[in-house]
């Protein structure tokens, strides 16, 4: 059935000379030499012996597919000895979107990436292709639950939309406009507005906007795939001549590298509060220390870096957990890193409250030991050290090109946990003017600030007044991500500007037998690319037997996301 409120923007198909780049002028055919050179019959030594003709280069010719975006004829440049053919036929090297036409010879490929993309407080994962192809052509979606009204595509990418799904730009009913945007994002006053949903290039991707996997397959995904992938589309670039040869520079000025280039993409596992005490103990202590990762293993591994926030010091003589322990001072058997580093973790977070217990019921400083354990494993740590300018300092880390920095404090305290001069402990907020200043140096050296807050407990979905002040004042000193790492519930989360702010992951390893809220919990997973934050991702799950986190069912998830994205939408600015 037609759906009057559901439109597809896609604009005017490209024309073919309007498509193309502005291109360097033409070289004469003579200058073809450098690529195909001549061959010619050597005189003879007769001084009355004519010379043997030499024949005449072929011109190289490229005729490049309409279908391409206007974005992607942008980043070719015409090598010296290559021409621009005015039509097909009269070309010999062709730059085509799927197959190369005839039995062209094949001599590079590169890939165009898009991504289905909704508001970011969506609460729908996955479309299949069929339902994708629907919409476009403006019927019903099948799903009646679907928050969608709107589908945008931006003028330049209607042709190539259009046949990766099959169908005709012609086939495709108008919508209203959205201005082109080229390489500038969507405005926020889209990307917020319920229901409106867009496919957009790879680099267009902004943490406001939540991918939506179309048939499970994503560009972001770990094992991605560009051949097996329903939105990318294969760029070849093929030769109707029988032997040709072009150097490494000549294929890279006019095969760009592909708009989702893996090896600039650095992936970001986030997650709550973690501390292996009491029951959680005691279960790893019985069942096994990696028994608790299980069921998360393969997806905290496969990311580039993993963050753990760990509350809770590490202490070689830390007697044997008991699961009934009242109290709230807390150590950990030094064997149970093991798990840590069976999850892969990378990034360790200090903030945690617990981390001097050990000096508070044994006497003992057992951070430095706790922080030589960590460099045993190869893991580095933040926000927390032996005195303060050490827990002040942030951790930077560069992947993939992205420069990371992890900075943190808590302002929770009690103030035994906090560093001093000459003492062990978290780096306290203070009155947040220093790490403010650390935040704003770090952003203008081309860092992108990543802050942590061990911020005050409560046991509420909402985010409370003083939080919003704070985070905000984060936010707006230029961190791309503002955690709250001490909440034992999943709490709101909303956009800064850019800037993404959550309130309180929840917990990941860490017991409340009868608190059921702090059952459920969100692992955050983040994606740079090219030096921005581009998008999240929101992992939930839920502890089973007392210490093992599980991947939420789709019913668990959307009801635990409606609760959590209703809270979001009553943060106010």
């Amino acid at each position: 059935m037609p759906l009057g409120l559901v439109s597809f923007i896609i604009l005017i198909s490209i024309l073919l000379g309007a498509c193309q780049p502005q291109l360097p002028p033409s070289p004469s055919p003579q200058s073809t030499s450098t690529l195909l050179p001549a061959t010619s019959v050597p005189p003879t030594a007769t001084a009355t012996a004519a010379p043997s003709p030499t024949p005449t280069p072929l011109p190289l010719t490229l005729w490049i597919d309409p279908l391409l975006p206007l974005d992607f004829l942008k980043k070719i440049s015409l090598p010296e000895g290559v021409l621009k053919a005015g039509t097909k036929s009269e070309a010999n090297l062709f730059l085509s979107a799927g197959d190369p036409p005839g039995n062209n010879l094949l001599l590079a490929e590169t890939w165009q990436s898009y991504a289905l993309v909704a508001p970011f407080f969506t609460i729908q994962d996955n479309l299949t292709l069929a339902q994708l192809r629907s919409i476009a052509r403006g019927y019903e979606p099948e799903d009646q639950g679907l928050d969608f009204d709107i589908l945008l595509v931006r003028n330049q990418d209607n042709a190539l939309v259009s046949h990766l799904l099959n169908m005709s730009a012609s086939t495709i009913p108008p919508g209203n406009k959205i201005d082109q945007v080229g390489d500038e994002l969507f405005r926020p006053t889209v990307k917020t507005q319920a229901g409106t949903w867009a496919i957009l290039p790879f680099e267009l991707l902004a943490p406001q906007w939540k991918i939506i996997s179309v048939d499970g397959k994503s560009p972001l995904d770990d094992d991605f795939s560009p051949e097996s992938t329903p939105l990318t589309q294969r760029i070849i670039l093929s030769t109707n001549l029988a032997d040709l040869s072009l150097n490494e520079d000549q294929l890279k000025s006019l095969v760009p590298p592909p708009n989702a280039d893996q090896t600039q993409l650095t992936s970001l596992i986030m997650t709550g509060v973690t501390a292996m005490a009491r029951d959680t103990a005691f279960i790893m202590s019985t069942e096994g220390v990696l028994f608790p990762g299980t069921e998360i293993r393969d997806f905290m591994r496969a990311a580039d870096l993993t963050h753990i926030s760990n509350e809770v010091s590490f202490y070689d003589e830390c007697p044997f957990p008991d699961p009934d322990y009242p109290g709230y001072i807390f150590c950990s058997d030094p064997a149970y890193i093991e798990l840590l580093a069976d999850l892969g973790a990378d990034v360790i977070e200090l903030t945690g409250n617990h981390n001097n217990d050990v000096r508070t019921l044994y006497r003992v400083d057992s951070v430095p030991f706790t922080l030589d354990l960590y460099s045993e494993y190869g893991m580095q740590w933040y926000a927390g050290g032996v005195n303060l300018a050490d827990a002040k300092e942030p951790l930077l880390i560069e992947s993939n090109g992205n420069k990371l920095a992890f900075i943190g404090c808590n302002s929770y305290g009690p103030e035994i946990a906090w560093a001093t001069e000459d003492s062990s402990g978290a780096a306290p907020c203070e009155d947040l003017g220093w790490i403010s200043d650390e935040v704003t140096r770090l952003r203008s050296e081309g860092y992108l600030p990543i802050v942590t807050f061990q911020y005050q407990e409560e046991y509420l979905v909402t985010a409370q007044s003083s939080a919003i002040r704070d985070f905000r004042l984060l936010a707006d000193a230029g961190a791309v991500i503002v955690n709250g790492s001490q909440s034992h519930v999943t709490k709101a989360m909303e956009f800064r500007n850019n800037s993404f702010i959550h309130y309180g992951l929840g917990n990941l390893f860490f017991d409340q037998p009868g608190f059921y809220i702090t059952y459920d919990g969100i692992i955050q997973k983040h994606f740079f690319y090219q030096g921005r934050h581009i998008s999240t991702q929101l992992l939930t799950i839920t502890l089973e037997e007392t210490a093992k986190p599980r991947l939420m069912t789709q019913e668990e998830r959307q009801k635990f996301l409606g609760n959590v994205f209703e809270a979001s939408r009553l943060l106010k600015e």
